[in-house]
């Protein structure tokens, strides 16, 4: 018995365009689209002045859109440069190798700067003719620039950031070395440095005033510089106000340090503390006041004293045992009983998202066991969570529960809760700088087959996710805000 439905009488399916008349119009579509003009057309004849008018807002949008677009984009864009990344000192989400956004000139002997949607770099077409330049973050359009003088033409430029401003110190170079001159004889007085304000969106100059001296190294501490200056013996230490010019206070220690020829003088400034280390020599400074900071009684016999980069104190003591030289590092405030007593020298990882809580020392004298291995302390213990297997004095990466090291032209990457080593990849030699996204670990590599490149390892598992050359003529790699930049052979290229 077959379905009744095979039975039905067949219909006809109208499947094109039906025109007024019931009948399909199954002409080619140019044909019916130049009717379509012709209709228009003869519209456009009966209504003169509604043509015109439909024709003139046809074009108004068209041209508003043209030029809205770029700025749509554009905006967007600086909203993505802009966006705050996984943790500070990170870099945007690298899912593949970047791609070249811009270009720029700049002199390579000062670095680059990102001051809010700025960054500031110094070019010029020869040393008497250098400024200031302001590049637009997205686009590296010039906005300003401020000329930096010639007579004298500075020859050492050090800028910074300063609650949203730019400070630059532009002066003469590191002093002469004495050991060429005559005896009795001095080299010739240098002259002042610069103190520039500079508003680094519209290049506007907001202050300027001279520093005496020659200016070895500054440092920014709560709204204000401190400078280093030393001239034929005498070394000092000042905190200034940059708009006002104001000394805030003054610190000279003329017979306790001498500085070389090449001028061997850091200065940091943070935690409350000014730390100046002068050829081997160091001053602790209240940022406040500018007295002289003591170590307390128990850290009393300190070798080498330094400051890290999140402001802490650290005091280090090298003792002569039987099995070889102990070190010990004493972590402190700058004032009071240390917070941290560690064997060891502290390692500060170039990335940290500082959520492991640890502090890493390395033991860096032959003589002794843990040589070359890096110990992880928490603070308020003395004995380490852990000590890596591997020996590494260098760290390149702290992110979530991966601890990084250098182990050699290797990576080596160890849980951080317990420091088990979860992978191993060996490169050889050229491995650069180190940055993250907080997914991968970035690398710079420069190897005689490939020249310099990029190079993405995934963290958790240590596989190299993808290798990316760098533009031709570049080098090195720097990071500004959450971005990388290529540099090398004058340029600078913004990579995205």
């Amino acid at each position: 018995m077959r379905p009744a439905s095979l039975g039905a009488p067949m219909q006809s399916v109208v499947v094109d365009e039906v025109e007024a008349d019931g009948t399909a119009d199954l002409r080619p579509a140019p044909a019916r689209w130049q009717d379509e003009g012709r209709r228009l057309g003869g519209w456009a004849v009966r209504r003169p002045f509604l043509a015109a008018a439909a024709v003139a807002a046809l074009v108004g949008l068209v041209v508003a859109f043209g030029l809205a677009a770029p700025a749509i984009v554009t905006a967007q864009e600086r909203r993505h440069v802009l966006a705050a990344t996984a943790f500070p000192g990170a870099v945007h989400v690298l899912d593949a190798g970047p791609a070249v956004r811009w270009s720029a000139s700049y002199d390579e002997s000062v670095p680059p700067l990102l001051v809010g949607d700025t960054i500031v770099v110094v070019d010029g077409p020869d040393l008497q003719h250098r400024a200031l330049v302001g590049l637009d973050v997205v686009t590296g359009a010039r906005r300003w620039s401020v000329p930096l003088g010639a007579e004298p033409s500075p020859t050492q430029v050090r800028c910074q950031e300063l609650a949203g401003h730019l400070v630059c110190l532009a002066g003469e170079g590191p002093p002469p070395d004495q050991r060429a001159l005559a005896p009795g004889e001095r080299p010739p007085e240098p002259a002042p440095a610069v103190l520039l304000v500079v508003d680094a969106r519209t290049g506007d100059v907001l202050a300027s005033h001279r520093v005496e001296g020659r200016v070895v190294a500054a440092a920014m501490t709560g709204g204000d510089v401190v400078v280093a200056t030393y001239w034929w013996g005498a070394f000092a230490v000042r905190r200034i106000d940059p708009l006002t010019a104001q000394v805030r206070w003054e610190r000279l220690d003329g017979a306790a340090v001498t500085v070389p020829a090449v001028g061997d003088v850091t200065l940091r400034a943070g935690g409350g503390l000014v730390v100046a280390t002068v050829s081997g020599a160091t001053l602790v400074l209240r940022a406040a006041t500018g007295e002289r900071v003591r170590p307390a009684q128990r850290t009393a016999g300190t070798d080498e004293t330094r400051m890290l980069a999140d402001g802490t104190l650290v005091r280090t003591r090298y003792r002569l045992e039987a099995v070889g030289v102990d070190v010990m590092s004493d972590l402190s405030t700058g004032e009071g009983e240390p917070w941290l007593t560690a064997r060891g020298v502290p390692v500060e990882p170039e990335v940290d998202d500082d959520a492991s809580g640890l502090v890493f020392t390395s033991g860096a004298l032959a003589g002794g066991p843990l040589v070359g291995r890096v110990s992880a302390y928490r603070p308020g213990r003395s004995e380490p969570v852990w000590r890596a297997f591997a020996p590494a004095r260098e760290i390149a990466a702290v992110v979530g529960d991966r601890v990084v090291l250098r182990v050699a032209g290797a990576l080596v990457g160890v849980d951080s809760r317990n420091g088990v080593q979860m992978w191993r990849r060996t490169f050889g030699l050229g491995l650069g700088r180190a940055f993250t996204d907080g997914r991968h670990l970035v690398l710079e590599r420069t190897t005689p087959e490939e020249g310099a490149t990029l190079m993405a390892l995934d963290l958790e598992t240590g596989r190299v996710d993808w290798t990316s050359p760098l533009p031709d003529g570049t080098s090195r790699v720097i990071q500004l805000g959450g971005h990388l930049y290529a540099a090398g052979d004058g340029d600078l290229v913004a990579l995205r």
